[in-house]
């Protein structure tokens, strides 16, 4: 007996659809990490405005800086473009990565507005070195929260209960700054 309607409803579920396990996320876990550190030396240094750090301190701040723009602007978030893109057929799922990657790139141009205001023949007033630096970690922080909510949202089932906890770990820590 030879029943074709069966072959019809196959569906390569596996190809589409895999379980998301903390190994999944840790990447942007640790970047995520790494820009909150960030946020909080460029929090620290708008606290002690008018006094600016030291040249050897903002080097190093302005040097990590740097080097968070360019991993930005060099590569694309993975876990977007492997583990949550589902094509052209979620709506959804693409607008959010959009926005996470226009998020990732306007944190990559604010982090060069910060380098470019701590240029020594730049001469920013403290006032607007003050503005710039908030403007820069409170935009990072809600990058970051959005697209691990976002992460949660298109995920969903998909990811196992260490992973929910890590991710839901990492909202706790961020929403309490």
């Amino acid at each position: 007996m030879n029943d074709s309607r069966l072959e019809i409803r196959v569906v390569p579920f596996a190809r589409r659809w895999h379980v998301i396990h903390e190994i999944d996320l840790v990447g942007m876990i640790a970047e995520h990490r790494r820009r909150a550190a960030i946020c909080a030396w460029a929090e620290l240094i708008a606290d002690g405005l008018p006094n600016r750090p030291d040249d050897e301190g903002l080097g190093r701040f302005l040097g990590t800086l740097d080097d968070m723009a360019t991993r930005i602007e060099t590569g694309g978030p993975p876990l977007w473009d492997t583990t949550l893109r589902h094509g052209d057929r979620d709506p959804l799922g693409t607008i959010l990565r959009d926005h996470v990657r226009d998020r990732h790139m306007a944190d990559a141009a604010a982090a060069r507005e910060v380098i470019a205001a701590f240029d020594v023949e730049a001469d920013t007033a403290s006032e607007t070195l003050g503005y710039i630096l908030r403007g820069f970690f409170a935009a990072c922080r809600g990058g970051v929260e959005f697209e691990q909510l976002a992460v949660l949202a298109l995920a969903g089932h998909r990811l196992t209960p260490d992973a929910r906890a890590v991710l839901t770990d990492a909202l706790a820590q961020g929403f309490a700054h």
